[in-house]
């Protein structure tokens, strides 16, 4: 196992070990690497099962030959500064089933090829600047547990075949320019306990099935344009410790059903189209006005900043009295009426 290059920082080095029959694992990280992908690092060995150089100052591309490590299980290339495409063969990395090329200038559109990483498990693209979307090929990841493509340039619509994806357990795709409505079949992910889709350009009502996601603890659906009302069923998903909904559209009341949920810490409805009275009951009693931001329909405590909600009696004395008044209108209307016929 190579993990020091002492007194050489050139990522060069890596050709001094070309053909090793016993080298198996490299694991550089971090050690302030510089310098680009030498291109026979596909030479390495055919032995290596883990390459990992992440955190340190590695440019240029990654090389066409890479993927010819085909017995590589781990690659680790997050936190440098290579641009340029994913290659378009890294599909050949059949043995892969951890890729993480987060935190670098990557660009142009995920290759197709690497939907064909059948034993992948975690994928971690994130913060770079791939454009194009995901394809429906996406259900060929049959074990993928986690799928991490925030902060790229991605669109178009969400495939239905994403929620094939039954042992997904984290998902997120916050940051991108992702349009339509959530697929109906996110109640698949039975045990996905992370998703976060904020900050896209969604839209539509948030489905019902969502409270099928009962192992889930952080949801986040923010900085979208999801309307409609908010599903009185989320109060089955009990595990629930964040729930964002803010800078959507969603109207209607606040469901009372959401007391139930006894876990959450942080509940964000702030900047919707909401309106009614808020919850008092449950984990309402634990939170604060800026959990309720910017609707200006609502009512409620004191100390959510909103006007005050009436009482059971007020709002019954009230009622009588609009009784009493409807009732002297029509009773005065008709004594006009009676008088004008005798004159």
């Amino acid at each position: 196992m190579l993990t020091n290059v002492p007194g050489n920082r050139e990522l060069s080095i890596l050709t001094s070990f070309t053909n090793k029959r016993l080298l198996e694992e490299v694991d550089l990280s971090p050690n302030l690497l510089n310098g680009i992908f030498p291109a026979s690092v596909g030479n390495l060995t055919t032995t290596l099962w883990r390459l990992h150089l992440p955190s340190n100052l590695i440019e240029g591309t990654i090389p066409l030959g890479l993927p010819n490590l085909t017995k590589l299980i781990s690659l680790y290339l997050s936190s440098n500064k290579i641009k340029g495409l994913i290659p378009p063969n890294l599909g050949q990395m059949h043995s892969l089933e951890l890729l993480y090329l987060d935190n670098n200038a990557l660009e142009g559109p995920i290759p197709l090829s690497i939907y064909q990483l059948v034993h992948m498990y975690v994928l971690y693209i994130d913060h770079n600047m791939l454009i194009g979307s995901i394809s429906s090929s996406i259900n060929n990841f049959t074990s993928l547990q986690e799928l991490d493509l925030t902060s790229n340039n991605l669109s178009s619509t969400l495939p239905p075949s994403i929620c094939e994806l039954k042992d997904l357990l984290k998902l997120y795709l916050r940051d991108n320019s992702f349009t339509g409505h959530l697929p109906l079949g996110l109640g698949n992910f039975a045990t996905m306990n992370h998703m976060d889709i904020s900050a896209n350009k969604l839209s539509g009502k948030l489905p019902a099935s969502l409270s099928k996601l009962q192992m889930l603890e952080y949801l986040n659906l923010s900085r979208n344009t999801f309307d409609g009302h908010i599903p009185e069923q989320l109060d089955h998903m009990l595990n629930l410790d964040t729930i964002d909904l803010s800078h959507n559209k969603l109207s209607a009341e606040i469901p009372k059903s959401l007391e139930k949920l006894q876990h959450i810490q942080v509940l964000d409805l702030s900047f919707n189209l909401l309106e009614g009275e808020i919850p008092t009951g449950g984990m309402f009693a634990n939170l604060s006005a800026e959990s309720f931001l910017g609707n200006y329909a609502l009512c409620g405590a004191r100390k959510f900043h909103v006007p005050l909600s009436l009482d059971k009696t007020e709002r019954q004395n009230n009622s009588n009295a609009a009784r009493v008044i409807a009732a002297c209108t029509i009773g005065g209307s008709a004594l006009l009426v009676f008088v004008w016929t005798l004159i």
